[in-house]
Parts: C-alpha cells; sequence; structure tokens
C-alpha cells in the first residue's frame, strides 16, 4: 500500500511537505568525506530529521553562509569533526535509529537509487561494499539487504525489480530521479518522505529482451502512470533528457522540480524567516518612445539548488543593482525554503526584479498538462508568486517534433520552445492575472515568431528572443533582431544562462550595444507594451 510518512503537513495542496518545526540543530561537516561517507550521511539525516529535522549537514561554504545568514535564529551545536569523522560522530549519535545495513553494488551505481527508496521504508544506511564491512564490524550493524545477489545486468533490470517490490510501499506524492553517478543532496529528503527514486532515460525508445520487452522509456510512462492519480505528485530530482521526460511528467499531471543537489531541504521546510519581506515592485513608468526597448532574465531560477548555490554567487556580483535584470526564481521557495526565499527578497533592490521560473511553481509543459488540474496548478503558481511579490512569468512548451528527445527529429522543431496554442495562453492569462501578474516570457529560441507580443485579459505574452551565453553573442544576437524588425517601439528580451552569465556581463553587453538601446526591467516591458497597445 502507498504510505505517506506521518506527521509531515501536506495542506493546502501543497507539492512539498512541511516537516516539523525545528528545535535545535546538531550541524555536522562533511567537507573533506568520500563520496560514498557523503551518500551514507545524506542518508542517515533523511533517517533522523523525521518527522522533525535534528540535523543539518555541511557539504560546502554555501551550507555554511545560509546557517549564518538565513537559519541565524535556529539554535545549533556545532560537532568539531570534519569528513569521515562527522560520519561516525552522526551515526554514534543516532545509532538507535538505524536497523541496519542496504549494500548496494559498486560496478551498477543505480543500485544506489534502490537502496535508497528500500531505506525510507527499512531504516536502514546504504552503503557501498567497502564502507558495509566497516560500518558493520564498528557499529554491528545487521545486513538488511545486500543488493549484490539479485544478479542485475543493467539499470533497466534493477529498477524494473524495484518498481514491482518497492513502489507499492512508496509515497504517492513524490517521485525523484537522481543520477547514481553524483552526490545528491537531496537523498536525505527522499529517505525521510518515503520516495521512489529512479534515473532512466526518456530517449531510449528500443525494447530490452532481458527486462520483458520493456524500453527505458516505456517503465518510465509506467511508472509516472502510477502517480497521475494523486493530484499534486511531484518529480522531484532531475532527469536524463530534459524535453521528453518533462513532457512525459506534464501528461502524468507532475511538476518537475529540478532539486537533485540540494541539501539539508528537511530543515528548510521546517524553518520560517523571522519574516518575508517583499522586493520593491513599484515602478514609475517611463513615456513610451519610438526606440529600442531591452530586457534580460538570468534562467535556472525554477531550480531550487541553484537558488541555494549558484546564484548566491552572481547576486554578489558588485555590478548587480547598477544594470535593470530579471533573476528567475521558483515561487516555490516561499513553501519549500521559506527562510531561503526571504533572503533574496529583503536583498533586493529597485533593480532587481524577481520573476518566477517556468513555468510557475513546477516544471511543466502547459500543452502536455492534464487541462482538468490547470486551473489548480494555475492557482497555486498565482498565490505562490504573490507572496513573493512576483508580476512575471516565464514559460516554456514543446511541440510534438521536439518532445521526442530524438535529435534528428527535434532539430526540425520550429517552435522554439514557446507555447503558442491560444486558447491555453488565454486560460493561464484569465487566470493569473487574478494574482496581480502582468505578463510572460513566452519561449527560449530565435524561431517561432521572436519579439512578437500580444495582450490576453490583460497580460501580455511576449515572445523572448532566446538564450545566450557569452557576451558577444548576445550583442549579435540582438543587433540581428534590430535590424530584422524594423518597427518602433521595439521590445527584445534575452534570456542569460545563469551559468555563465553575470550582471558585469549586461554591464559589458549595454557598454557595446551604446545609446541607442534602452534597458528596463521586465515588468517595465509589460506596462509600455500595455500602454502601446492602448495607443
Amino acid at each position: 500500500m502507498r504510505t505517506i510518512m506521518p506527521g509531515l503537513d501536506w495542506s493546502d495542496a501543497r507539492l512539498i511537505p512541511a516537516f516539523q518545526m525545528v528545535i535545535h540543530l546538531d550541524v555536522y561537516d562533511l567537507r573533506g568525506a568520500s563520496r560514498p561517507e557523503l551518500i551514507t550521511a545524506t542518508v542517515i539525516a533523511g533517517l533522523v530529521n523525521r518527522p522533525r529535522p535534528r540535523i543539518y549537514l555541511i557539504a560546502c561554504e554555501d551550507d555554511v553562509f545560509w546557517l549564518q545568514q538565513a537559519l541565524r535564529h535556529v539554535s545549533t551545536t556545532y560537532f568539531s569533526h570534519h569528513g569521515s569523522e562527522s560520519l561516525h560522530a552522526l551515526l554514534f549519535t543516532y545509532r538507535s535509529l538505524v536497523q541496519g545495513v542496504i549494500i548496494y553494488q559498486s560496478e551498477l551505481l543505480d543500485t544506489i537509487n534502490i537502496a535508497t527508496t528500500m531505506a525510507g521504508q527499512r531504516d536502514a544506511l546504504i552503503a557501498d561494499p567497502e564502507l558495509a564491512v566497516a560500518l558493520i564490524k564498528r557499529y554491528h550493524l545487521p545486513v538488511v539487504d545486500d543488493l549484490r545477489k539479485y544478479g542485475w545486468r543493467s539499470r533497466l533490470q534493477a529498477y524494473h525489480w524495484a518498481v514491482q517490490q518497492l513502489l507499492p510501499r512508496s509515497s504517492p506524492r513524490i517521485l525523484a530521479g537522481l543520477d547514481p553517478g553524483a552526490f545528491c543532496g537531496l537523498r536525505s529528503f527522499l529517505v525521510a518522505t518515503g520516495a521512489f527514486v529512479y534515473w532512466l532515460d526518456s530517449q531510449q525508445y528500443l525494447p530490452d529482451f532481458t527486462a520483458g520487452m520493456l524500453s527505458e522509456r516505456a517503465l518510465m510512462q509506467q511508472l509516472f502512470a502510477t502517480y497521475a492519480p494523486t493530484v499534486g505528485a511531484v518529480h522531484l530530482g532531475w532527469v536524463i533528457h530534459e524535453q521528453s521526460a518533462v513532457a512525459l511528467a506534464s501528461e502524468a499531471g507532475m511538476a518537475v522540480v529540478a532539486s537533485d543537489y540540494v541539501l539539508n531541504l528537511e530543515v528548510w521546510t521546517a524553518v520560517q524567516p523571522e519574516a518575508l519581506p517583499l522586493p520593491a515592485t513599484h515602478m514609475d513608468v517611463p513615456p513610451l518612445e519610438d526606440k529600442i526597448y531591452l530586457s534580460f532574465t538570468m534562467s535556472d531560477g525554477d531550480n531550487l539548488q541553484y537558488c541555494q548555490h549558484h546564484l548566491r554567487t552572481i547576486w554578489n556580483d558588485p555590478a548587480r543593482e547598477t544594470v535593470p535584470l530579471g533573476w528567475t526564481m521558483s515561487p516555490l521557495l516561499a513553501q519549500a525554503m521559506p527562510a531561503l526565499a526571504a533572503y533574496y527578497t529583503s536583498t533586493a533592490g529597485p533593480n532587481d526584479e524577481l520573476i518566477a521560473g517556468p513555468s510557475g511553481m513546477g516544471y511543466i509543459y502547459p500543452s502536455r498538462y492534464p487541462r482538468a488540474r490547470q486551473d489548480l496548478y494555475l492557482q497555486q503558481t498565482g498565490s505562490l508568486m504573490h507572496r513573493l511579490g512576483m508580476t512575471s512569468l516565464t514559460l516554456l512548451d514543446v511541440d510534438a517534433l521536439y518532445r521526442t528527445g530524438l535529435p534528428l527529429v527535434a532539430a526540425f522543431s520550429f517552435a522554439g520552445m514557446r507555447l503558442s496554442t491560444r486558447h491555453v495562453q488565454q486560460e493561464w492569462a484569465s487566470t493569473l492575472a487574478r494574482y496581480g501578474v502582468t505578463g510572460i516570457l513566452n519561449g527560449a529560441g530565435f524561431t517561432g515568431r521572436p519579439a512578437q507580443w500580444h495582450n490576453q485579459h490583460q497580460l501580455v505574452f511576449h515572445n523572448t528572443l532566446g538564450f545566450t551565453t557569452n557576451v558577444e553573442r548576445t550583442v549579435r544576437l540582438i543587433k540581428l533582431a534590430s535590424r530584422i524588425f524594423r518597427r518602433r517601439p521595439l521590445f527584445l528580451h534575452v534570456y542569460l544562462i545563469a551559468w555563465n552569465m553575470t550582471p558585469t556581463a549586461v554591464q559589458q553587453i549595454l557598454q557595446q550595444l551604446g545609446p541607442d538601446y534602452e534597458c528596463i526591467l521586465p515588468r517595465t516591458m509589460f506596462a509600455l507594451q500595455a500602454h502601446s497597445h492602448k495607443r
């Protein structure tokens, strides 16, 4: 029987459950630990932190920063150990909560995910064979299961077994994709919530004769279908191929929330900020002139770990606030990591606009999402955006070619990941406008009518020019669009890939473009477009 872990708050149709309020945290510094030790430590944290978090792990400098900034009002005890010794200190303290060890197979790393699913169901830690020997001897741990005995020859075989044997006892609300070859901090949260964990490729259509003639894509479809009846089920972690996998999740009514490298998520859900100040949203709309208006938005804000890690770095760029810049961010932060959201809303300046990442509270493709669930999804998105003072949203979609995941087929798509279905646009606009949303940045490519825009129910849909990764390419793209589209006023919006671009790069772009362009915030662009529409 599918099981929801007791003691967690799923009220108000939450995508991410809230753990019980933190009273005190023991802080363990794992920097210097090996990857197998990190994996084991996060699983132990998941066992200990349900339903009330008691452990905060440090794996990098970002974890120290947030503990000292956003979580500074929480009572803590720091342990002096580091690396391997922190793992042993953690296990020594909480040995009574661990029922044993599950040994995964070093030669088939996907067994890490299967062991993770089992750990949440059996209250066991997981370890590779070498570490398991040491832990069994030192802490007198019984072997709960040894995954080497099953003789799986492929991940498809392994996950097929897990779907049959473990899925029936896993959470009906959370599915997660984790790369077993990486250290994924989300693992503790998945153990704590009893989630099913997998890693399959939606581009693999061909059947495997050793796995009942299944393909990896077919098993994904079967897996996703089991979550489809549950309104509010969510896909955490990440996927191997973005467009094809997100399309499959959307069809099953699941939003994808990129979160595989988030650490301490149980703690973040359980800590409310001292206050959740809203960023300044007042703006003086300049007179509309026959010129070229330009706006920029940083990508990847729908990614929770980006908000926890890389965003913190570029947010501290000294050029921030010197140029108008949109910052995509997940509205779900207000629910999943409210204290982290409060840091950004309280430090945003007048030249910063927080914008909902694609496509709202989670990553979905609207054309593939069940119509019966759309209203609830939009209402939740609008409510969370309102809590963070967001009035703009980014939106991506895929056509039939793009969502196949097959490179030779997808190459013939010219939609630019835009939502082009007008009746769906109208439904999104009419609902979101009630929450103060004024504009949607639609798509991500220089195809499919870029720079076009139109009004829907007092809300502007603007087709973006596309993604850019460096100063030179961005300047060329803007100048090309300026020559192709001769009308004035002209409104151009560019997505900046946040892993490559910074506010300093925006300064350099504007210096090379010169005075013919006026840089404005996306919300200012929407206001000017609304005014232009009335002229």
